[in-house]
């Protein structure tokens, strides 16, 4: 038997169900952009922000991430919502999504750094009127918790350093990787960078459940960082999207927050900083001698390695060039060979030593000099690893100082620029030679400490030195040069060789009177010169404290005692 309180009607019923289908609709988050202009700006003062162009393109992209399973890597500029859209906003959003209980593993270079946005994302929620009602805490009490049941389906936010994270872990919503390299404003030296790239890949990457999306979001703080990397990674579509011009069409990314003018101010105030931080140029790029830009103009992809233990057949008008970069156990060696024909240089050689023991790399240079038959080359000798170890003379020591250093980076810079340099096409050469900066230092990285670089100068240097020999051009008949000069000097060369030739006569033949009172001797010019007024005969040599390598015998005019390269005079 039915009792009258179990009995309901139809209307009741209906009611009850209408009321149903109603709270399950509010749960409804729609697209991913939907959720962002609709529900998730209510909890900001400037709603109509989250309207900006740009986040309707992270959105988009967001989307076609998911139906295409890829994972997703954008690199924005500073206070432009990229934490706030594709960190903050996305985990809540994959929470709301899911058919059952879900975790977001929210991770940073350091746990501070995670925890930090944990309690950024709690606040937002907490003052957003339609999630808080969507949301009921499970952790009230707990610092830096995202703990929450969503239609009594448990969610969860988890926080975590990108090395402190326990391995084996894995989560069903996403992973977020936000600035994993740290920021500009206190950056990790390029050591610990690739540090951060390599357990990246290796470990982070397998956190989320096989079709679980990866969001990583950042500043590049180096050519070919992880940021990078994964921008040519087929498993992640990539935007980058700087503050200024982010396509062809648009001057300003976002200009219902920062005009133009404001953004032209900050970059002439603080222009390093800017670049990095708001045109995404790489934060080590900002302080580099050489701009990535320049050095791939230089490359040419037809050029090709040619082996060193292979003999070279030298072209005729061909001359051969070569660098090396001395390292063995922190640092590599690095060697490179260019070919000169007129002013077109080509790098034909490039090879990396790594851990070489010094006798090997003697004998590695031994061949190479026999098999290219080196014209000049330059080795680093600064501590003079391969003195006294039986180097082919083709291989000139060179002692770096702050002096040479800097003229072998201008010697270099000027072929950079001269569009007659042609190198090869190797991503780790490029990197090594934008990692000096303009103090000409290297940081240390796995990868080398500048190597290619000082290789690459000194062989340059080599070209340099050759090709600007001074050469010697015929500049007309040197006796109408002279009459041109000085009218006199024929008649006073005349003069002297005749009193030259009188004296040597003289003194080869003397006659008993010019023995015995050494009367003076009277010239075919009617010049009366005694023996003791004869001039003493100077050795006939150049300027000796000339410091000029062409300034030779050649040079000299022994009748004016002057050096015709330097101006030298000597005592008439």
């Amino acid at each position: 038997m039915v009792k009258e309180s179990e009995v309901t009607t139809f209307s009741d019923a209906f009611d009850v169900l209408a009321k149903g289908l109603q709270a399950h609709q509010t749960i409804r988050a729609g697209s991913f952009w939907e959720f962002i202009r609709d529900i998730w700006s209510q909890g900001f003062d400037h709603p109509e922000y989250f309207k900006a162009w740009h986040i309707g393109v992270l959105a988009d992209d967001i989307e076609r991430c998911l139906q295409e399973g890829k994972n997703y890597v954008a690199v924005l500029p500073r206070f432009h919502f990229k934490s706030t859209v594709l960190g903050h906003a996305f985990s809540i959003w994959r929470l709301l999504e899911g058919t059952r209980d879900q975790s977001v593993l929210y991770l940073s270079y350091s746990d501070g750094m995670a925890k930090y946005h944990i309690n950024e994302i709690n606040k937002t929620v907490q003052r957003n009127p339609v999630l808080k009602d969507w949301f009921k805490n499970k952790a009230p009490k707990a610092d830096f918790s995202f703990r929450y049941t969503v239609d009594s389906k448990p969610v969860e936010i988890k926080h975590g350093g990108l090395f402190s994270f326990k391995r084996g872990m894995h989560v069903n919503g996403a992973l977020i990787a936000d600035d994993v390299l740290r920021d500009p404003e206190n950056p990790l030296n390029p050591a610990q960078i690739n540090k951060v790239e390599d357990h990246f890949l290796t470990e982070s990457l397998f956190i989320p459940l096989k079709g679980v999306p990866v969001i990583v979001l950042g500043t590049p703080m180096m050519p070919g960082d992880l940021l990078t990397k994964l921008q040519q990674d087929d498993r992640f579509i990539s935007r980058v999207l700087p503050a200024l011009d982010p396509e062809p069409n648009r001057r300003v990314l976002m200009p219902e927050l920062y005009s133009e003018d404001w953004l032209l101010e900050q970059q002439k105030a603080r222009p390093k900083s800017f670049a990095s931080e708001f045109m995404l140029i790489p934060h080590f790029s900002t302080e580099s001698y050489f701009e990535e830009e320049d050095i791939k103009k230089c490359e040419d992809s037809n050029l090709r390695n040619f082996p060193a233990t292979k003999k070279y057949e030298l072209l005729q008008d061909e001359q051969i060039f070569a660098g090396f970069d001395i390292g063995k156990k922190r640092h590599p060696s690095h060697l490179v060979i260019f070919k000169a024909t007129g002013s077109k240089i080509e790098q034909i050689h490039q090879s990396w030593l790594d851990g070489w023991a010094f006798s090997d790399q003697v004998e590695y240079l031994n061949e190479v000099a026999k098999n290219f038959k080196i014209t000049r080359g330059y080795i680093d000798n600064t501590r003079g690893e391969l003195e006294d170890r039986g180097l082919d003379r083709a291989w000139y020591p060179m002692h770096f100082t702050t002096k040479s250093k800097n003229t072998m980076a201008q010697i270099f810079e000027k072929y950079v620029h001269s569009d007659n340099l042609h190198l090869i096409r190797d991503e780790r050469q490029r990197q090594q030679i934008i990692s000096v900066n303009n103090e000409l230092k290297a940081p240390e990285t796995p990868m080398g400490h500048g190597d290619a670089f000082f290789s690459i100068a000194m062989a340059l240097q080599a070209v340099h030195e050759i090709m600007s020999q001074s050469t010697y051009e015929t500049v007309g008949n040197f006796a109408e040069w002279q009459d041109a000069v000085d009218p006199n000097l024929d008649q006073e060369r005349n003069i002297n060789i005749s009193i030259s030739d009188t004296l040597k006569k003289k003194k080869d033949n003397p006659t008993p009177q010019e023995q015995g009172d050494k009367k003076g001797v009277e010239t075919p010019s009617g010049i009366n010169l005694s023996w003791s007024d004869q001039p003493e005969v100077e050795p006939e040599v150049p300027n000796p404290q000339c410091e000029e390598t062409v300034c030779t015998q050649e040079f000299w005019v022994t009748e004016r005692k002057l050096c015709l390269y330097c101006g030298y005079r000597g005592k008439l």
